[in-house]
């Protein structure tokens, strides 16, 4: 597996591109506020991205799908069910608390289920970690000992929860319990890439993680 990652727009999103050798499709997870730099770097690879997964629903992660959907007409989009209406509604993405608007048409798949998933030719096992979102999810391959853990879990920190409508404590809680119960148990060596931010591995969360003591 070949992984590219990319930093994207003000909030420094992190993009992954995954692909296998020697070829051109890829899996794209999340996007940024400002995806260009995305589109041009899969034009210029010359790559066809097949999927798109979304960690969680925020505007930061979501802003890049109707560009992608506009470029690759084909591409596949998933999103975990429990944040698929935020894809369409600017208050609970967050986008308005930016004074912007940003809606996009629903995904192509909703997730419901944990375990292994295909998407579009790349496996990995969905994890529901809510919490920072109520749907938002990790992407385990065991095979390639990698992690993406989108905005749960990140190096030394965690998923905000403190945003207009939570029950900060209460989903910090849930989020916490999550991580430990579903990420920590995985192997110490799992490279752990996060939705902002530089990669860590499981071992050095379980160490230095304050919130996870």
């Amino acid at each position: 597996m070949q992984i590219s990652k990319l930093v994207l727009g003000d909030y420094e999103n992190n993009s992954y591109i995954v692909r296998k050798e020697n070829s051109a499709n890829c899996l794209i997870i999340d996007t940024g506020l400002d995806s260009n730099p995305l589109i041009q770097y899969i034009k210029e690879k010359k790559l066809n991205p097949a999927a798109l997964v979304l960690t969680h629903g925020h505007v930061d992660h979501i802003a890049g799908v109707e560009i992608l959907r506009k470029n690759f007409e084909n591409i596949k989009i998933y999103i975990h069910k429990c944040d698929a209406p935020m894809l369409g509604e600017p208050v609970k993405n967050f986008s308005t608390i930016l004074g912007l608007k940003v809606q996009t048409s629903p995904a192509d798949v909703l997730l419901a289920n944990e375990g292994s998933t295909d998407f579009q030719g790349f496996v990995f096992e969905v994890i529901h970690t809510p919490g920072h979102t109520p749907g938002g999810i990790c992407l385990y391959n065991k095979d390639d000992n990698v992690l993406f853990t989108g905005d749960t879990l990140f190096a030394g920190s965690v998923g905000r929860t403190d945003f207009p409508g939570y029950e900060t404590h209460k989903c910090m809680q849930q989020l916490i319990e999550n991580i430990k119960k579903k990420l920590l148990v995985l192997p110490d060596d799992i490279i752990v890439n996060p939705g902002h931010g530089p990669s860590s591995t499981i071992k050095n969360e379980k160490m230095h993680n304050p919130y996870l003591k």
